[in-house]
Formats: C-alpha cells, sequence, structure tokens
C-alpha cells in the first residue's frame, strides 16, 4: 500500500511516494498531497509566510536562474518567477507529481511561462542545468532525512557566485516536542560547510521566530 510521505520546505514541500516502511523511514512527517495544498495555501498562512519580504531579501533580478526546493503548491515559485522575468527562470522542484501538476494549473491561470517543474529525488534535487544563481529552503529542510547528503547534492547546481538560502523554525518552534523535526542555524551552518557555502547574510523579522541564512561559497 502506498502513501505520500512530504519533506518540506516551509512553505515549500517535498513529498515522495513510498511503497515500504524502509523507504518511508528516509524521510520525516507524513501526509497525502492534496491535504498539504489545501493547508499551505490557507489565506492567512500565505499572508503570513512575508513572500515580498524574502524575495526582496534575496535579491533577485531579470535573469535569474532559482530553484524553489520542495516548491508545494508554488506560494514561492509563481511570485520569484515574475520576479526574475524577463530571462529568468524558476525550477519548482518537488517528488510528488501531485504538486508539480497543482503548480502548473497556476502557472497557466496567472499566464507565467518560466516556471520550469522538476520531478526531483528524495536525495537529490535533480535539475536538468547546473545554473542556479539562487536556491530557497523554506521551512524544508527539517523534513529531510539526510539533510547534509541533499545539501551537497544542491551545491553542485549552482553556478560558481550562487547562494543558497535556508529559512526554518527556531528549536522553540512548533516542533519543539518533535526533537527529530528539529534544525538549528548552527547545524545548518555545519551541513553547508561540508558542502563548501559560509554564511554571508542573515534576516530576522519573520513569523514564529524563524530564522533566515543566506550562503554562498568558501
Amino acid at each position: 500500500m502506498t502513501r505520500t510521505q512530504r519533506f518540506a520546505f516551509g512553505v515549500a514541500v517535498v513529498s515522495v511516494v513510498v511503497a515500504t516502511g524502509a523507504a518511508a523511514a528516509r524521510q520525516l512527517a507524513s501526509r497525502p498531497a492534496p491535504d498539504w495544498i489545501a493547508r499551505l495555501e490557507r489565506p492567512e498562512r500565505v499572508a503570513g509566510l512575508k513572500i515580498d519580504y524574502i524575495i526582496s531579501k534575496l535579491a533577485l533580478k531579470p535573469g535569474d536562474v532559482v530553484a524553489d526546493i520542495g516548491a508545494g503548491p508554488g506560494v514561492f515559485s509563481l511570485p520569484m518567477a515574475k520576479t526574475v522575468a524577463p530571462g529568468g527562470k524558476v525550477y519548482a522542484v518537488e517528488i510528488d507529481r501531485a504538486f508539480l501538476d497543482h503548480i502548473d494549473g497556476r502557472a497557466k491561470a496567472q499566464n507565467v511561462a518560466n516556471v520550469k517543474l522538476v520531478l526531483g529525488k528524495v536525495t537529490d534535487p535533480n535539475l536538468p542545468e547546473r545554473d542556479v544563481d539562487v536556491a530557497l529552503f523554506h521551512d524544508v529542510l527539517h523534513h529531510i532525512a539526510d539533510r547534509a547528503g541533499y545539501l551537497k547534492a544542491m551545491a553542485s547546481y549552482m553556478k560558481p557566485g550562487g547562494r543558497i538560502a535556508i529559512i526554518d523554525l527556531p528549536p522553540n518552534g512548533s516542533h519543539k516536542d518533535e526533537p527529530a523535526l528539529i534544525v538549528t542555524k548552527e547545524q545548518a551552518a555545519g551541513w553547508m560547510a561540508d558542502a563548501g557555502f559560509k554564511p554571508v547574510q542573515e534576516f530576522d523579522g519573520l513569523t514564529e521566530g524563524k530564522w533566515f541564512v543566506v550562503y554562498a561559497r568558501r
């Protein structure tokens, strides 16, 4: 019997259909994709994400290539795609086809043509090119089982001057009673160092006390 398993990036979500208990143990937290879409698109939730603020801090510009890792229903993918147009594109990365189909429908409804749908893998974003200027992990890293391995895989798709932005919940946040779902800035800095990156910017002002750090190559 299959089920859909999610390892999310805040509003960005990665889900995978797994068929065995062993496979299910590879990622953390579970919920069917339609449930996640309804949950992540709630107007009050989207309003609290400060999407415009985050995009402004990423300093995106026309022509940039962005990877939205765990794009979920696309609440970041579409506005980022509009920001990097003309000439730029956004890879909306998911490992559950249901999310990609949903994003495709939203993009067509909004006449956004520069969102590229990518069916990722649980250990690798599986991007078609190694051309990424900015990768965004929003509220997702804590749902990835092999965080260090995934970040190293992501690093291999970045341009020499590319940046990786991670936004996640604080230790005293909504997962405070679930230690397996907590990722600290210190842990992330260590994994990013192993991937050849260092923190270069840090921003505050997000809801729930989320931390927001941008990394670049050392």
